[in-house]
């Protein structure tokens, strides 16, 4: 197989960007899903909510882009010309951040600290969404998996018998068999997401005739060219790249109204082009952990020395494991 898209995202939820290379890191590819947008309430004590594409379509009409350290995000309103686009530079590595304001965040039940970046970002949101909103720096703090992991079945919370509690204590040992993959940033359920043309090209036909499947909704960030058949990923358990680095495939993505979502109006889809969840529910519903929703690509991991490594557009990929069944995905609070 070979990669043909290679996506980061630097802020969860709006648009990514695509690029030519990119480097494997625990908790994703570098810079990917860095800050989030949260919604301030105005509330005592304070409320705030976790912005998706999903609750806030009008989220497709900030675009990306990146220019060495800084994260240029464009927003673009209905039928506006270029030349009335407004911008925003923000740092990707914000300086003195841990002197910030810091924020709950919680994801599916898996919380996490992260850092206000303040009003000279926050009023660009606030602005265009209409209330007011946070941008959120991830800060390196990373937020614990509860779900499908490599090498852990799907219902099996992580444990420690009281050899293993030892020996993970010792200065030495203990990072050697300290579990890398237990923690992720902003992501939803793992740090990388898998997804082929081969699937894209089913959706496609599905949809009227002079209407392909816009792949960036799936918001995955390995697109992979294949000779197999749609939906063969269902089955993979890891790949292996000609850099030598491995991703281990734990878990099905099951897939939300977000792919419904206009993104040239940035409201929720109607009519032709707008109904792509509904035609995936009549046979892609084939996750008994995600039961009510279709599954669409697969959530995996970087293997024990991918770290660091990169990747690019082009790079030859093999699947290096298979599994004779669909695994079944896992997440308190989310599968069924």
């Amino acid at each position: 197989m070979t990669i043909t898209q290679l996506w980061v995202y630097p802020i969860k939820s709006i648009r990514g960007c695509s690029v030519d290379s990119a480097m494997l890191t625990r908790e994703g590819f570098y810079l990917d899903r860095r800050f989030m947008l949260l919604k301030d309430h105005e509330q005592t004590p304070q409320k705030l909510e976790n912005m998706h594409v999903t609750r806030f379509p009008n989220m497709c009409l900030f675009h990306t882009s990146i220019q060495e350290n800084t994260l240029t995000i464009t927003y673009r309103s209905p039928g506006s010309t270029p030349a009335q686009a407004e911008t925003l530079d923000i740092p990707l590595d914000p300086e003195n951040f841990e002197h910030l304001e810091t924020v709950d965040v919680n994801m599916h039940g898996s919380p996490t600290t992260a850092y206000n970046m303040g009003s000279k970002y926050n009023s660009f949101f606030t602005k265009h969404f209409g209330h007011k909103v946070i941008l959120a720096f991830w800060g390196f703090n990373p937020r614990p998996v509860l779900g499908n992991l490599p090498g852990r079945p799907a219902d099996q919370p992580k444990s420690q018998n009281a050899i293993t509690k030892v020996l993970t204590s010792l200065p030495i040992i203990g990072p050697l068999l300290e579990d890398d993959n237990d923690k992720i940033a902003f992501n939803d359920c793992a740090p990388y997401l898998v997804i082929s043309e081969s699937s894209v090209a089913d959706v496609s036909t599905r949809l009227p005739s002079d209407i392909s499947m816009d792949l960036t909704k799936f918001r995955s960030n390995i697109v992979l060219k294949t000779s197999e058949q749609a939906y063969s990923e269902d089955y993979w358990s890891e790949l292996s790249f000609s850099n030598d680095a491995k991703i281990l495939l734990t878990g099905n993505c099951g897939r939300c109204a977000s792919l419904n979502v206009d993104y040239e109006t940035g409201k929720n889809g109607t009519g032709r082009d707008g109904e792509v969840l509904k035609l995936l529910q009549k046979d892609r519903r084939v996750d008994p952990g995600m039961k009510y929703s279709p599954i669409f690509g697969r959530y995996g991991f970087v293997g024990k020395g991918g770290e660091g490594r990169v990747a690019r557009v082009g790079d030859e990929v093999w699947v290096s494991g298979r599994n004779e069944e669909r695994t079944r995905f896992y997440w308190p609070g989310l599968s069924t």
